[in-house]
C-alpha cells in the first residue's frame, strides 16, 4: 500500500520538476535524439529517490517497522524449539528427532538468502518483506495445526524459507536509510532485533509449553507476526534507491513519451531475467573470494551455531545439572539478553574511544574508516571464550546454578559485539551490495547453526557439557585475534576487493 503511495507522489514530483525545469517541453525532449548515456536518471540533491534525503521521522517509521518485521520473525524462528519433550510426546518421535523442525526452519533461511539479498537488489525492498513475510504467516499457520511429523517437518522448512528474505536484507535497508555517519548510532540499535527475537522466544516458548500446549508457542508467534506484517503493508515504503530510480525513469519516459530516460540499472539493457541471474550469483562470489566475508563469517559462524545449541544445550547444562525445569532453565535467555543490552547500552563509550583513536591521527569523525567499527569486536571478543570456559568448567551440581546464568550474561555480551561491529563493518565496506553480502553469511551460519541444532544433544549425551564448552571455547579463542588483524590490514583488504573498492571511489 504505501509502495503504491509513494509511486504515484513521485510521479507528481517528477511532473512538477518537469513543469518548471528551464529545459526544453516535453513535445521538444521527445523528440531530441540523445545518446544512450544524455538521460540516464540520477538522484538530486533532496531527490525523493534516494532514502538518506527523506525527514528524519520517515525514515525513523522505517527503521522501526523493519526492526519489528526482523524481531517477530526472529522470534518465530525458535519460538518452538523448546518444546522438544511436549511435542516429541505427541508425534511418537524422540526429542532429536523433534529437534529437526528447528534444523530445517534455518536450513530453510540458509537456502533463502541465497535469493533474497540478489532478489532485494533487482525488484526492491519492498515487494520482498512483504510478500516473503505474508507465505511466512501462511506456513506458520500450517505448522500450528500439522496433523503428523512429517507434515510438520515439511511445514517448518517451508516457513523458514519464507522468513530468509527479512532476516538476510534489513542490513541492506539500514545502509539505504542513513549514511556511514548515522549508521554508527543507529546500527547498534538495529542490530537488537535479529539478536533479541531469537533470544527471548525459547524463554516464552519454555514457559507456555509447560503452563498450557507446546501449539502456542506457534500462535502466538503467528499473532505478533501478522500484527506486524499487516503495520508493514499499510506503512513501509521502497528504499532501494536504484528501484526508485527505475520509477523515476519510467515516469519521465511516460510524460515525455521519451524512451531514453533509463535508470543506471538500465543502461546495459538486461532483462530483468538477466539482472537476477547476475545478482543470484554474488552470495556465493562473496563467501568464495571476498576475504571480508570469508574470516567475519567463519567467526559469525561460530557464535550463532554456539548460541543456537543452547536450545537444547540447557536441558544438559542446567536441567539435568540442576534438576530445574524447562521453563527455568530458559532463563538463561534472558542473560544472553542481559547481556546484549549491555553492549548496546554501552555504544556511547565506543564512540569516545573511535574520537580519540581518531583524534590521535588528526582525522575527523565524519571520515571514519570502517575497520575503527572493529574496536567493538575487539574488545568483545576475549570474552567468548572465558564465558564459554567459565560455564562448561563451573557447570556441577555442588556449584550455584547462578555462576552459569552469569557465564551467559558475558556470552551474551560477546554475542552482540561481535555481531553488531562485524555487520556494521560489512555494510560500510560494501554499502549498495551490503544485502548480497550479508545474505552469503546468513546462508552459511544457518547451514551450519541447523547442523548443530541436531547434533546438540548426542553430543552433550556422548561427552558431556565440560568437554563441549572446552571445545567451543577453544574455537572461540582462536578466532579472537580476527577482528585486531582486520583493524590492521583491513584497508589493504578492501581495496583488492572488487565490490569494497568500488564503493570507496564512489
Amino acid at each position: 500500500m504505501q509502495s503504491f503511495l509513494q509511486y504515484r507522489r513521485l510521479r507528481s514530483r517528477v511532473a512538477t520538476r518537469l513543469a518548471i525545469e528551464t529545459h526544453p517541453p516535453a513535445d521538444d525532449l521527445k523528440n531530441e535524439p540523445t545518446k544512450d548515456t544524455d538521460n540516464v536518471v540520477a538522484s538530486n540533491g533532496d531527490d525523493s529517490t534516494d532514502a538518506r534525503n527523506w525527514s528524519p521521522f520517515h525514515r525513523g517509521r522505517v527503521f522501526a517497522l523493519v526492526w519489528l518485521l526482523v524481531f517477530s520473525q526472529g522470534w518465530v524462528s525458535t519460538c518452538d524449539s523448546r518444546v522438544a519433550k511436549p511435542a516429541s510426546e505427541f508425534f511418537h518421535v524422540s526429542e532429536t528427532a523433534e529437534s529437526v523442525t528447528t534444523a530445517v526452519f534455518f536450513i530453510g533461511i540458509a537456502l533463502g538468502a541465497l535469493l533474497a539479498g540478489p532478489l532485494s537488489e533487482t525488484v526492491g525492498r519492498n515487494p520482498v518483506y512483504l510478500i516473503s513475510t505474508f507465505v511466512l504467516l501462511a506456513f506458520t499457520l500450517g505448522s500450528s495445526f500439522a496433523p503428523n511429523y512429517g507434515a510438520l517437518v515439511a511445514l517448518r522448512f517451508l516457513s523458514g524459507l519464507a522468513s530468509s528474505p527479512t532476516l538476510s536484507i534489513y542490513g541492506g535497508t539500514l545502509a539505504d536509510l542513513f549514511t556511514e555517519k548515522e549508521r554508527r548510532s543507529h546500527w547498534p540499535i538495529f542490530a537488537a532485533g535479529p539478536l533479541l527475537g531469537p533470544v527471548l522466544a525459547p524463554v516464552a516458548g519454555g514457559f507456555i509449553a509447560e503452563r498450557i500446549d507446546w501449539r502456542w508457542t506457534l500462535w502466538i508467534g503467528l499473532a505478533f507476526a501478522s500484527v506486524v506484517w499487516m503495520m508493514a503493508l499499510a506503512f513501509l515504503p521502497e528504499t532501494f534507491s536504484p528501484v526508485l530510480l527505475q520509477y523515476k525513469a519510467r515516469h519521465l519516459r511516460g510524460l515525455t513519451d521519451n524512451d531514453d530516460f533509463v535508470a543506471p540499472t538500465e543502461v546495459q539493457g538486461d532483462g530483468l531475467a538477466k539482472r537476477l541471474l547476475t545478482n543470484f550469483s554474488r552470495p556465493i562470489t562473496f563467501f568464495s573470494s571476498e576475504l571480508i566475508i570469508i574470516l567475519l563469517g567463519f567467526y559469525l559462524i561460530l557464535i550463532f551455531v554456539i548460541n543456537f545449541s543452547f536450545l537444547n544445550g540447557l536441558d544438559f547444562i542446567f536441567t539435568d545439572t540442576y534438576g530445574i525445569s524447562t521453563g527455568v532453565a530458559s532463563l538463561a535467555f534472558v542473560s544472553i539478553t542481559v547481556g546484549v543490552l549491555i553492549d548496546i547500552l554501552i555504544t556511547p563509550l565506543y564512540t569516545r574511544l573511535c574520537r580519540r583513536v581518531l583524534r590521535q591521527k588528526c582525522r575527523a569523525f565524519n571520515s571514519i574508516p570502517p575497520e575503527l567499527s572493529l574496536i567493538r569486536a575487539a574488545i568483545g571478543a576475549p570474552f567468548l571464550p572465558v564465558s564459554l570456559f567459565w560455564l562448561g568448567w563451573t557447570n556441577y551440581s555442588d556449584i550455584n546454578p547462578a555462576s552459569g546464568y552469569v557465564a551467559t550474561i558475558f556470552f551474551g555480551y560477546a554475542l552482540s559485539a561481535i555481531f553488531i561491529s562485524s555487520y556494521q563493518y560489512i555494510i560500510d565496506s560494501y554499502e549498495t551490495y551490503s544485502g548480497s553480502a550479508l545474505a552469503s553469511i546468513t546462508m552459511a551460519r544457518y547451514i551450519f547453526s541447523a547442523g548443530l541444532v541436531v547434533a546438540t544433544r548426542p553430543m552433550y549425551q556422548g561427552i558431556g557439557v565440560q568437554f563441549v564448552m572446552t571445545i567451543m571455547g577453544t574455537l572461540a579463542l582462536m578466532l579472537v585475534p580476527v577482528p585486531w588483524l582486520l583493524i590492521r590490514y583491513g584497508d589493504r583488504v578492501r581495496a583488492r576487493s572488487k565490490f569494497a573498492s568500488e564503493v570507496a571511489d564512489a
